[in-house]
């Protein structure tokens, strides 16, 4: 059933996640978005991530030999900074 649909000048909803890349190397270096970051450094950094009105997505990936206690602290510091969505990064198996 063809419709005619009114027209209006609207700008275009950019339906993208801002994702925020974090990394943690064998070694316990904290990269986001590439760069290393110091533990003293993360709440800082998410906070600011936080700043643009949008939530933004972290995406974690995590050297196989990283300490579990290591990704619980940059766990907690996102989580306090606010940010709640959460993805971990795999390799799929060969």
């Amino acid at each position: 059933m063809p419709v005619d649909l009114p027209r209006v000048d609207a700008t275009r909803i950019d339906d993208k996640p801002q994702v925020l890349a974090v990394a943690i190397d064998g070694d316990g270096k904290v990269f986001v978005d590439g760069v290393v970051q110091h533990r003293s450094a993360l709440p800082e950094v998410f906070a600011a991530a936080m700043v643009n009105g949008r939530e933004p997505e972290l995406h974690l990936r995590a050297d196989r030999g990283t300490r579990y206690e290591r990704v619980t602290e940059v766990l907690a510091e996102a989580q306090r900074a606010g940010i709640v969505k959460i993805a971990f990064v795999t390799e799929p198996a060969r």
